[in-house]
């Protein structure tokens, strides 16, 4: 039983963080979106940013989705690109 279990390789996938920009145009106009969605593929993606759109825009019977940007969030930023010492005036 105990080499059974050693043999049987039990990896779990890499949940990935992924940044998508994009634009929907509906009866209200046009609105610009940015969100990170936790997904583990390019399909898981897709399918929880439509699963987002139907929430958002729940009495819409049509929307029109274009994808401007969507790419993983890279977790080794370099600090030095960045000025932390002062404060951040928009």
């Amino acid at each position: 039983m105990k080499e059974r279990l050693e043999q049987k390789s039990l990896t779990w996938p890499i949940l990935n963080e992924w940044l998508i920009e994009y634009t929907v145009e509906s009866s209200n106009g046009s609105e610009h979106h940015l969100d990170v969605i936790e997904a583990i593929d390019i399909k898981e993606v897709q399918i929880k940013l439509f699963s987002h759109l139907r929430e958002k825009y729940p009495s819409e019977v049509r929307i029109e989705v274009t994808i401007l940007m969507l790419e993983i969030v890279q977790h080794n930023a370099e600090i030095d690109l960045f000025n932390t010492h002062e404060e951040y005036i928009p």
